[in-house]
Protein backbone atom coordinates (compact mmCIF):
# COMPACT_ATOMS: atom_id res chain seq x y z
CA UNK A 1 0.00 0.00 0.00
CA UNK A 2 2.96 2.41 0.76
CA UNK A 3 4.39 1.53 -2.90
CA UNK A 4 1.22 2.57 -4.57
CA UNK A 5 1.11 5.73 -2.48
CA UNK A 6 4.53 6.60 -3.37
CA UNK A 7 3.44 6.38 -6.94
CA UNK A 8 0.84 8.58 -6.38
CA UNK A 9 2.65 11.07 -4.50
CA UNK A 10 5.40 11.14 -7.53
CA UNK A 11 2.21 12.22 -9.34
CA UNK A 12 0.83 14.59 -7.49
CA UNK A 13 4.04 15.93 -6.40
CA UNK A 14 5.01 16.42 -10.16
CA UNK A 15 1.36 17.88 -10.37
CA UNK A 16 2.59 20.50 -7.47
CA UNK A 17 5.54 21.57 -8.79
CA UNK A 18 3.97 21.71 -12.51
CA UNK A 19 1.25 24.29 -10.13
CA UNK A 20 4.39 25.92 -8.86
CA UNK A 21 5.96 26.12 -12.13
CA UNK A 22 2.81 27.99 -13.46
CA UNK A 23 2.77 30.22 -10.34
CA UNK A 24 6.24 31.23 -10.22
CA UNK A 25 6.23 31.93 -14.52
CA UNK A 26 2.75 33.62 -14.37
CA UNK A 27 3.94 35.74 -11.54
CA UNK A 28 7.00 36.78 -13.24
CA UNK A 29 5.07 37.15 -16.54
CA UNK A 30 2.04 39.22 -15.14
CA UNK A 31 2.47 42.43 -13.13
CA UNK A 32 1.35 42.25 -9.33
CA UNK A 33 -2.12 43.55 -9.77
CA UNK A 34 -2.57 41.13 -12.52
CA UNK A 35 -1.01 38.30 -10.50
CA UNK A 36 -3.57 39.37 -7.66
CA UNK A 37 -6.60 39.16 -10.05
CA UNK A 38 -5.60 35.55 -10.70
CA UNK A 39 -4.93 34.98 -7.19
CA UNK A 40 -8.72 36.22 -6.35
CA UNK A 41 -9.79 33.67 -8.87
CA UNK A 42 -8.18 30.40 -8.09
CA UNK A 43 -10.39 29.29 -5.37
CA UNK A 44 -12.57 28.15 -7.99
CA UNK A 45 -9.78 26.18 -9.18
CA UNK A 46 -9.88 24.58 -5.74
CA UNK A 47 -13.65 24.06 -6.25
CA UNK A 48 -13.49 22.44 -8.96
CA UNK A 49 -10.06 20.46 -7.98
CA UNK A 50 -11.55 19.37 -4.30
CA UNK A 51 -15.22 18.80 -5.67
CA UNK A 52 -13.81 16.16 -8.44
CA UNK A 53 -10.43 14.68 -7.35
CA UNK A 54 -11.62 14.71 -3.26
CA UNK A 55 -15.72 14.32 -3.97
CA UNK A 56 -16.25 12.03 -6.86
CA UNK A 57 -12.93 10.20 -7.25
CA UNK A 58 -13.26 8.65 -4.42
CA UNK A 59 -16.46 7.68 -4.48
CA UNK A 60 -16.26 6.08 -8.18
CA UNK A 61 -13.30 4.32 -7.15
CA UNK A 62 -14.80 2.99 -4.04
CA UNK A 63 -17.40 1.16 -5.50
CA UNK A 64 -15.63 0.29 -8.94
CA UNK A 65 -13.66 -1.59 -6.47
CA UNK A 66 -16.65 -3.37 -4.97
CA UNK A 67 -18.01 -3.77 -8.95
CA UNK A 68 -14.68 -5.08 -9.61
CA UNK A 69 -14.59 -7.85 -6.25
CA UNK A 70 -17.71 -8.83 -7.25
CA UNK A 71 -17.02 -9.44 -10.99
CA UNK A 72 -19.70 -6.82 -12.23
CA UNK A 73 -17.62 -4.96 -14.49
CA UNK A 74 -20.44 -3.87 -16.68
CA UNK A 75 -21.83 -1.28 -13.92
CA UNK A 76 -18.78 0.63 -13.58
CA UNK A 77 -20.10 2.89 -16.61
CA UNK A 78 -22.91 3.99 -14.28
CA UNK A 79 -20.26 6.60 -13.19
CA UNK A 80 -20.40 8.49 -15.75
CA UNK A 81 -23.62 9.92 -15.01
CA UNK A 82 -22.04 12.15 -12.64
CA UNK A 83 -20.88 14.69 -15.74
CA UNK A 84 -24.81 15.36 -16.55
CA UNK A 85 -24.41 16.89 -12.98
CA UNK A 86 -21.46 19.12 -13.73
CA UNK A 87 -23.17 20.72 -16.51
CA UNK A 88 -25.99 21.75 -14.24
CA UNK A 89 -23.44 22.86 -11.44
CA UNK A 90 -21.58 25.12 -13.78
CA UNK A 91 -25.23 26.63 -14.90
CA UNK A 92 -25.98 27.16 -11.49
CA UNK A 93 -23.11 29.06 -10.69
CA UNK A 94 -23.08 31.36 -14.19
CA UNK A 95 -26.66 32.10 -13.34
CA UNK A 96 -25.28 33.29 -9.55
CA UNK A 97 -22.02 34.88 -11.54
CA UNK A 98 -23.21 38.60 -10.80
CA UNK A 99 -23.80 37.67 -7.44
CA UNK A 100 -20.34 35.79 -7.03
CA UNK A 101 -18.47 38.64 -8.86
CA UNK A 102 -20.27 41.97 -6.39
CA UNK A 103 -18.59 39.86 -3.29
CA UNK A 104 -15.05 40.97 -4.58
CA UNK A 105 -13.81 44.71 -3.58
CA UNK A 106 -14.56 47.05 -6.86
CA UNK A 107 -10.47 47.20 -7.67
CA UNK A 108 -10.89 43.24 -8.29
CA UNK A 109 -14.32 43.22 -10.05
CA UNK A 110 -12.68 45.09 -12.49
CA UNK A 111 -10.34 42.74 -14.20
CA UNK A 112 -11.96 38.86 -13.48
CA UNK A 113 -15.18 39.09 -15.67
CA UNK A 114 -13.54 37.04 -18.39
CA UNK A 115 -11.22 34.95 -16.42
CA UNK A 116 -13.60 33.76 -13.95
CA UNK A 117 -16.08 33.30 -16.26
CA UNK A 118 -13.36 30.69 -18.45
CA UNK A 119 -12.62 28.83 -15.08
CA UNK A 120 -15.99 27.86 -14.41
CA UNK A 121 -15.90 26.17 -17.80
CA UNK A 122 -13.43 23.71 -16.39
CA UNK A 123 -16.20 22.29 -14.48
CA UNK A 124 -17.83 19.57 -16.49
CA UNK A 125 -14.49 18.71 -17.52
CA UNK A 126 -13.09 18.13 -14.46
CA UNK A 127 -15.39 16.15 -13.18
CA UNK A 128 -15.18 13.46 -16.39
CA UNK A 129 -11.68 13.02 -15.38
CA UNK A 130 -12.33 12.56 -11.85
CA UNK A 131 -14.92 9.86 -13.31
CA UNK A 132 -11.90 8.60 -15.41
CA UNK A 133 -9.19 8.78 -12.69
CA UNK A 134 -11.57 7.40 -10.04
CA UNK A 135 -11.93 4.31 -12.51
CA UNK A 136 -8.28 3.95 -12.43
CA UNK A 137 -8.16 3.69 -9.31
CA UNK A 138 -10.78 1.27 -8.26
CA UNK A 139 -9.49 -1.74 -10.56
CA UNK A 140 -5.94 -0.70 -8.91
CA UNK A 141 -4.64 0.88 -12.16
CA UNK A 142 -2.43 3.48 -9.98
CA UNK A 143 0.40 3.71 -12.78
CA UNK A 144 -2.63 4.73 -14.97
CA UNK A 145 -4.14 7.49 -12.99
CA UNK A 146 -0.78 8.54 -12.53
CA UNK A 147 -0.13 9.16 -15.93
CA UNK A 148 -3.56 10.88 -16.25
CA UNK A 149 -2.26 13.47 -13.40
CA UNK A 150 0.81 13.67 -15.20
CA UNK A 151 -0.79 14.49 -18.85
CA UNK A 152 -3.22 17.08 -17.09
CA UNK A 153 -0.43 18.97 -15.06
CA UNK A 154 2.51 19.21 -18.02
CA UNK A 155 -0.26 20.15 -20.41
CA UNK A 156 -1.96 22.82 -17.84
CA UNK A 157 1.65 24.04 -17.35
CA UNK A 158 2.89 24.35 -21.17
CA UNK A 159 -0.03 25.95 -22.11
CA UNK A 160 -0.11 28.69 -19.64
CA UNK A 161 3.31 30.65 -20.99
CA UNK A 162 2.21 31.36 -24.07
CA UNK A 163 -1.28 32.46 -22.80
CA UNK A 164 -0.59 34.06 -20.03
CA UNK A 165 2.11 36.56 -22.04
CA UNK A 166 -0.41 36.92 -25.09
CA UNK A 167 -3.90 36.65 -23.53
CA UNK A 168 -2.51 38.04 -19.72
CA UNK A 169 -4.76 36.63 -17.21
CA UNK A 170 -7.62 35.31 -19.54
CA UNK A 171 -5.22 33.23 -20.66
CA UNK A 172 -3.65 32.07 -17.68
CA UNK A 173 -7.31 30.83 -17.16
CA UNK A 174 -7.73 29.18 -20.24
CA UNK A 175 -4.95 27.10 -19.40
CA UNK A 176 -6.73 25.53 -17.11
CA UNK A 177 -9.21 24.62 -19.90
CA UNK A 178 -6.76 22.84 -22.02
CA UNK A 179 -5.18 21.12 -19.37
CA UNK A 180 -8.32 18.98 -18.60
CA UNK A 181 -9.20 18.21 -21.81
CA UNK A 182 -5.53 16.58 -22.44
CA UNK A 183 -6.11 15.01 -19.21
CA UNK A 184 -9.49 13.62 -19.90
CA UNK A 185 -8.01 12.43 -23.69
CA UNK A 186 -5.32 10.53 -21.74
CA UNK A 187 -7.30 8.96 -18.61
CA UNK A 188 -10.50 7.79 -21.23
CA UNK A 189 -7.39 6.01 -23.29
CA UNK A 190 -6.20 4.24 -20.43
CA UNK A 191 -9.31 3.00 -18.90
CA UNK A 192 -10.67 1.80 -22.34
CA UNK A 193 -6.85 0.12 -22.44
CA UNK A 194 -7.62 -1.45 -18.83
CA UNK A 195 -10.38 -3.46 -20.47
CA UNK A 196 -13.23 -1.16 -19.26
CA UNK A 197 -16.22 -1.02 -21.47
CA UNK A 198 -17.78 2.81 -21.27
CA UNK A 199 -21.10 1.98 -22.23
CA UNK A 200 -23.97 3.41 -20.48
CA UNK A 201 -27.31 1.60 -20.18
CA UNK A 202 -30.83 2.18 -18.63
CA UNK A 203 -29.42 -0.02 -15.91
CA UNK A 204 -27.04 2.15 -14.69
CA UNK A 205 -29.47 4.81 -12.84
CA UNK A 206 -30.43 2.44 -10.41
CA UNK A 207 -26.06 1.68 -9.86
CA UNK A 208 -25.55 5.52 -10.03
CA UNK A 209 -28.15 6.00 -6.96
CA UNK A 210 -25.90 4.16 -5.05
CA UNK A 211 -22.54 6.34 -6.03
CA UNK A 212 -24.80 9.47 -5.38
CA UNK A 213 -25.49 8.66 -1.98
CA UNK A 214 -21.78 7.79 -1.11
CA UNK A 215 -21.01 10.89 -2.51
CA UNK A 216 -23.44 13.55 -1.40
CA UNK A 217 -21.87 13.76 2.17
CA UNK A 218 -18.27 13.26 0.32
CA UNK A 219 -19.04 16.24 -1.66
CA UNK A 220 -20.45 18.35 0.87
CA UNK A 221 -16.94 17.77 3.02
CA UNK A 222 -15.19 18.52 -0.54
CA UNK A 223 -17.08 21.64 -0.50
CA UNK A 224 -16.44 22.53 2.93
CA UNK A 225 -12.58 21.70 2.39
CA UNK A 226 -13.37 24.74 -0.52
CA UNK A 227 -14.47 26.65 2.68
CA UNK A 228 -11.10 25.69 4.73
CA UNK A 229 -8.94 26.67 2.37
CA UNK A 230 -10.25 29.61 0.59
CA UNK A 231 -11.92 31.58 2.79
CA UNK A 232 -9.06 33.95 3.61
CA UNK A 233 -8.39 34.39 0.03
CA UNK A 234 -12.26 35.47 -0.58
CA UNK A 235 -12.16 37.43 2.81
CA UNK A 236 -8.84 39.02 1.34
CA UNK A 237 -10.14 39.90 -1.71
CA UNK A 238 -13.68 41.20 -0.61
CA UNK A 239 -11.71 43.83 1.96
CA UNK A 240 -8.41 44.33 -0.17
CA UNK A 241 -7.43 45.02 -3.83
CA UNK A 242 -5.22 42.55 -5.93
CA UNK A 243 -1.47 43.46 -4.61
CA UNK A 244 -2.71 42.25 -1.34
CA UNK A 245 -4.31 39.63 -2.52
CA UNK A 246 -1.29 38.87 -4.46
CA UNK A 247 1.31 38.62 -1.69
CA UNK A 248 -1.05 35.92 0.58
CA UNK A 249 -1.30 34.07 -3.30
CA UNK A 250 2.24 33.18 -3.41
CA UNK A 251 2.48 32.04 0.40
CA UNK A 252 -0.50 29.73 0.27
CA UNK A 253 0.47 27.46 -2.90
CA UNK A 254 3.86 26.74 -1.31
CA UNK A 255 1.98 24.92 1.95
CA UNK A 256 0.13 23.33 -0.84
CA UNK A 257 3.17 20.94 -0.96
CA UNK A 258 2.65 19.75 2.40
CA UNK A 259 -0.35 17.69 2.88
CA UNK A 260 0.30 15.58 -0.79
CA UNK A 261 1.69 12.10 0.79
CA UNK A 262 -1.71 12.11 2.80
CA UNK A 263 -3.67 12.53 0.04
CA UNK A 264 -1.98 10.09 -2.23
CA UNK A 265 -1.80 7.59 1.18
CA UNK A 266 -5.58 8.45 1.69
CA UNK A 267 -6.21 7.36 -2.60
CA UNK A 268 -4.94 3.63 -1.96
CA UNK A 269 -6.32 3.44 1.54
CA UNK A 270 -9.95 4.20 0.68
CA UNK A 271 -10.34 1.19 -1.66
CA UNK A 272 -8.36 -1.03 0.99
CA UNK A 273 -11.23 -0.31 3.64
CA UNK A 274 -14.13 -0.15 1.38
CA UNK A 275 -14.05 -4.11 1.08
CA UNK A 276 -15.02 -4.50 4.58
CA UNK A 277 -18.04 -3.39 6.49
CA UNK A 278 -16.73 -3.75 9.98
CA UNK A 279 -13.06 -3.28 10.39
CA UNK A 280 -11.33 -5.45 12.40
CA UNK A 281 -7.29 -5.37 13.86
CA UNK A 282 -5.83 -5.73 10.45
CA UNK A 283 -8.04 -1.85 9.02
CA UNK A 284 -7.46 -0.73 12.44
CA UNK A 285 -3.44 -1.63 11.80
CA UNK A 286 -3.52 -0.40 8.41
CA UNK A 287 -5.24 2.85 9.31
CA UNK A 288 -2.69 3.66 12.58
CA UNK A 289 0.08 2.58 10.49
CA UNK A 290 -1.33 5.21 7.57
CA UNK A 291 -1.81 8.01 10.26
CA UNK A 292 1.70 7.69 11.68
CA UNK A 293 3.45 7.33 8.15
CA UNK A 294 1.64 10.67 6.68
CA UNK A 295 2.82 12.13 10.00
CA UNK A 296 6.74 11.01 9.78
CA UNK A 297 6.74 12.20 6.09
CA UNK A 298 4.77 15.20 6.20
CA UNK A 299 6.30 16.88 9.81
CA UNK A 300 10.09 17.43 8.47
CA UNK A 301 8.58 19.20 5.16
CA UNK A 302 6.09 21.23 6.92
CA UNK A 303 8.67 22.03 10.01
CA UNK A 304 11.21 23.06 7.03
CA UNK A 305 8.87 25.48 5.18
CA UNK A 306 8.39 26.95 8.86
CA UNK A 307 11.89 27.93 9.78
CA UNK A 308 13.27 28.51 6.22
CA UNK A 309 9.59 30.72 5.27
CA UNK A 310 11.24 34.20 4.51
CA UNK A 311 13.83 32.58 2.19
CA UNK A 312 11.86 30.44 0.46
CA UNK A 313 9.71 33.22 -0.45
CA UNK A 314 12.09 35.26 -1.60
CA UNK A 315 13.83 33.01 -3.34
CA UNK A 316 10.28 31.66 -5.19
CA UNK A 317 8.99 35.23 -6.12
CA UNK A 318 11.32 37.92 -5.07
CA UNK A 319 9.08 39.39 -2.92
CA UNK A 320 10.00 39.79 1.00
CA UNK A 321 6.67 39.62 2.94
CA UNK A 322 4.50 36.14 3.35
CA UNK A 323 7.46 34.83 5.42
CA UNK A 324 4.87 34.75 8.40
CA UNK A 325 1.97 33.46 6.41
CA UNK A 326 3.76 30.70 5.32
CA UNK A 327 5.05 29.61 8.96
CA UNK A 328 0.87 29.54 10.04
CA UNK A 329 -0.09 27.36 6.79
CA UNK A 330 2.92 24.81 7.65
CA UNK A 331 1.76 24.33 10.80
CA UNK A 332 -1.52 24.14 9.50
CA UNK A 333 -0.87 21.89 6.49
CA UNK A 334 0.59 19.30 8.88
CA UNK A 335 -2.22 19.29 11.09
CA UNK A 336 -4.90 18.66 7.55
CA UNK A 337 -2.74 15.88 6.65
CA UNK A 338 -3.63 14.07 9.68
CA UNK A 339 -7.27 15.12 9.43
CA UNK A 340 -7.27 14.18 5.89
CA UNK A 341 -6.28 10.79 6.51
CA UNK A 342 -8.22 10.14 9.51
CA UNK A 343 -11.40 11.25 7.04
CA UNK A 344 -10.75 9.49 4.61
CA UNK A 345 -11.02 6.21 6.63
CA UNK A 346 -13.78 7.11 7.71
CA UNK A 347 -15.53 7.42 4.40
CA UNK A 348 -13.82 3.90 3.33
CA UNK A 349 -16.03 2.39 6.80
CA UNK A 350 -19.21 4.05 5.13
CA UNK A 351 -18.92 6.57 7.83
CA UNK A 352 -18.88 9.59 5.31
CA UNK A 353 -21.27 11.79 7.36
CA UNK A 354 -18.98 12.04 10.15
CA UNK A 355 -16.04 13.56 7.86
CA UNK A 356 -18.71 15.76 5.95
CA UNK A 357 -20.16 17.29 9.81
CA UNK A 358 -16.54 18.05 11.19
CA UNK A 359 -15.36 19.48 7.70
CA UNK A 360 -18.96 21.80 8.06
CA UNK A 361 -17.62 23.03 11.12
CA UNK A 362 -14.27 24.11 11.06
CA UNK A 363 -15.17 25.96 7.84
CA UNK A 364 -18.15 27.74 9.46
CA UNK A 365 -15.17 28.78 11.99
CA UNK A 366 -12.76 29.49 9.40
CA UNK A 367 -15.16 32.05 7.62
CA UNK A 368 -15.64 33.57 11.23
CA UNK A 369 -12.17 33.96 12.14
CA UNK A 370 -11.38 35.29 8.52
CA UNK A 371 -14.11 37.98 8.85
CA UNK A 372 -12.65 39.07 12.31
CA UNK A 373 -9.11 38.86 11.53
CA UNK A 374 -8.15 40.15 8.35
CA UNK A 375 -9.81 43.75 8.94
CA UNK A 376 -7.54 43.80 11.43
CA UNK A 377 -4.01 41.78 11.22
CA UNK A 378 -4.20 41.75 6.98
CA UNK A 379 -2.48 38.66 5.73
CA UNK A 380 -1.34 37.22 8.74
CA UNK A 381 -4.80 36.82 10.29
CA UNK A 382 -6.19 35.08 7.33
CA UNK A 383 -3.37 32.73 7.73
CA UNK A 384 -3.79 32.46 12.10
CA UNK A 385 -7.76 31.42 11.00
CA UNK A 386 -6.75 28.59 8.88
CA UNK A 387 -3.81 27.26 11.34
CA UNK A 388 -6.59 27.24 13.86
CA UNK A 389 -9.35 25.93 12.15
CA UNK A 390 -7.12 23.16 11.05
CA UNK A 391 -6.23 22.33 14.44
CA UNK A 392 -9.44 21.93 15.56
CA UNK A 393 -10.53 19.39 13.08
CA UNK A 394 -7.91 17.18 13.12
CA UNK A 395 -8.41 17.06 16.94
CA UNK A 396 -12.13 16.06 16.18
CA UNK A 397 -12.25 14.01 13.73
CA UNK A 398 -9.19 11.48 15.43
CA UNK A 399 -11.49 11.64 18.36
CA UNK A 400 -14.30 10.47 16.07
CA UNK A 401 -12.86 7.71 14.67
CA UNK A 402 -11.81 6.02 17.95
CA UNK A 403 -8.29 5.11 17.40
CA UNK A 404 -5.42 5.98 19.61
CA UNK A 405 -3.02 7.93 17.29
CA UNK A 406 0.47 8.27 18.66
CA UNK A 407 3.55 9.77 16.51
CA UNK A 408 6.79 7.89 17.31
CA UNK A 409 8.44 9.51 19.83
CA UNK A 410 11.92 8.71 18.35
CA UNK A 411 11.19 9.83 15.14
CA UNK A 412 10.00 13.17 16.56
CA UNK A 413 12.70 13.54 18.80
CA UNK A 414 15.29 13.36 15.60
CA UNK A 415 13.80 15.68 13.70
CA UNK A 416 13.19 18.03 16.87
CA UNK A 417 17.44 19.51 16.91
CA UNK A 418 17.17 19.62 13.21
CA UNK A 419 14.46 22.05 13.38
CA UNK A 420 15.56 24.33 15.65
CA UNK A 421 19.05 24.32 13.58
CA UNK A 422 17.38 25.45 10.93
CA UNK A 423 15.73 27.93 12.82
CA UNK A 424 18.81 29.09 14.73
CA UNK A 425 20.32 29.11 11.05
CA UNK A 426 17.80 31.56 9.48
CA UNK A 427 17.59 34.11 12.22
CA UNK A 428 21.43 34.27 12.06
CA UNK A 429 22.17 33.95 8.32
CA UNK A 430 18.86 36.29 6.98
CA UNK A 431 18.50 37.19 3.39
CA UNK A 432 20.62 37.74 1.32
CA UNK A 433 20.18 40.32 -1.95
CA UNK A 434 20.60 37.33 -4.26
CA UNK A 435 17.88 34.79 -5.02
CA UNK A 436 19.96 32.51 -6.10
CA UNK A 437 22.32 32.92 -3.06
CA UNK A 438 19.61 32.04 -0.77
CA UNK A 439 18.51 28.77 -2.56
CA UNK A 440 22.30 27.70 -2.51
CA UNK A 441 22.85 28.60 1.55
CA UNK A 442 19.71 27.52 2.73
CA UNK A 443 19.70 24.55 0.81
CA UNK A 444 23.02 23.49 1.02
CA UNK A 445 22.42 23.76 4.65
CA UNK A 446 18.86 22.06 5.14
CA UNK A 447 18.98 19.53 2.65
CA UNK A 448 22.02 17.29 4.27
CA UNK A 449 19.66 17.20 7.40
CA UNK A 450 16.85 16.30 5.46
CA UNK A 451 17.74 13.79 3.79
CA UNK A 452 19.88 12.63 7.11
CA UNK A 453 16.37 11.86 8.18
CA UNK A 454 14.72 10.36 5.30
CA UNK A 455 17.33 7.79 4.97
CA UNK A 456 16.54 6.86 8.85
CA UNK A 457 13.05 6.58 8.13
CA UNK A 458 13.75 4.50 4.93
CA UNK A 459 15.91 1.54 7.65
CA UNK A 460 13.18 2.33 10.47
CA UNK A 461 10.21 1.05 7.97
CA UNK A 462 12.16 -1.58 6.89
Amino acid sequence: MIKKSLILLIANTFSRVANYLFTLFTANILLLSEYGLLSAIMPFQSLILVLSSFGIAPSVSRFTSIFESEDKKEKISSSLLFVPIGFFFLLILFILFPIIKSFYSPNIQEGIDVPLKIILLVIPLGVLFSVFTGILLGIKKVNYMAISIFALSFSYFLLSLPLSYIFRVPGASASLVGGYLVGILASFFLVTKSGVNLKIKRTDAKEFKKIFKFAMPVSIFSLSLVLLFNADIYMLAHFFGPETVGIYGMASPTAGIIPSFAIALSAVLLPELSKVKNPGKDEIYKILNSLKASFEITMPIALSLFAFSNPIIFFLFGVKEGGVVLKLLSIAMLFYSIFYVASTSLQAMNKQAIPMKITVLIAGINVILNYILIPKYNINGAAFATMLSCIIGMFLIIKSLGVSFVPDKRVSFLFFPIFILMMIFENYVGLFNSRITNLLVYGGFGTPLILGYFYYLKTKWK
